[in-house]
C-alpha cells in the first residue's frame, strides 16, 4: 500500500455516505452546466456498474451521494469512474489539464435505517443550511428535486437486484 493511502470498505449491499470534495475547493460546480455534466456522469456510471443511488447532492465545491455498490464493482471502482470521467470531461471542455478532486473521498457505511433517514436528511438540507435555497426541493442540483431518478424505493422494495438486506422494513417513506 502506499504511503497515505487507506483502503476503502466494501460491503456488498450496504449503503455508502460518501463526500468527495474539489481540489483546493475550487467552486467547480458553481455554474449550471458543471452540475449537470456531473449528474450525467454519475448517471452513465449507474448504468454501467449498477450500483443502487439512494440520494444526492451537488453543493458548489462538494458532492455528496449515499449509494450500494453492487458486485463486480467495489465502492473504489465506483468513485474513481464517478471522479475520473467528469475531470476528464470537464478538462476537455475547459482546455485545461490538472487536478479537479481532492485525491480522497470519505464514506461512512449506513448500519441502521435509522442511520440512513439521518444521512438523506442531511443530505436533503445541505443547501439550505448553506443558503442556496429556501427549501431542499428548490435546489436543483439534488435527489430531492427529481434532477436524477434516484432508486431508494427500488432498493427497499426488492426490486433493485441489489435489494435491500440490511432491514426488515422499507424505508420507501424516508423523503
Amino acid at each position: 500500500m502506499l504511503m497515505g493511502a487507506r483502503e476503502h470498505p466494501d460491503a456488498e449491499n450496504t449503503p455508502y455516505f460518501i463526500t468527495t470534495v474539489t481540489h483546493n475547493r475550487q467552486k467547480v460546480f458553481a455554474g449550471a452546466s458543471a452540475a449537470e455534466m456531473f449528474l450525467e456522469e454519475l448517471n452513465y456510471a449507474r448504468q454501467e456498474l449498477g450500483f443502487a443511488l439512494l440520494s444526492f447532492v451537488v453543493m458548489p465545491d462538494h458532492v455528496h451521494l449515499l449509494l450500494v455498490p453492487r458486485s463486480p464493482s467495489p465502492l473504489s471502482l465506483v468513485m474513481q469512474t464517478i471522479k475520473g470521467r467528469f475531470a476528464r470531461r470537464w478538462n476537455r471542455r475547459q482546455n485545461t489539464r490538472g487536478k479537479l478532486w481532492q485525491p480522497r473521498y470519505v464514506e461512512s457505511g449506513v448500519r441502521t435505517e435509522a442511520q440512513l433517514h439521518k444521512w438523506i436528511q442531511y443530505i436533503d438540507l445541505n443547501p439550505v443550511e448553506a443558503g442556496l435555497a429556501p427549501s431542499p426541493g428548490q435546489y436543483q442540483f439534488s435527489s430531492v428535486s427529481g434532477a436524477l431518478s434516484i432508486d431508494i424505493e427500488a432498493y427497499f422494495d426488492g426490486t433493485w437486484p441489489g435489494q435491500a438486506e440490511a432491514w426488515p422494513s422499507a424505508v420507501v417513506g424516508a423523503r
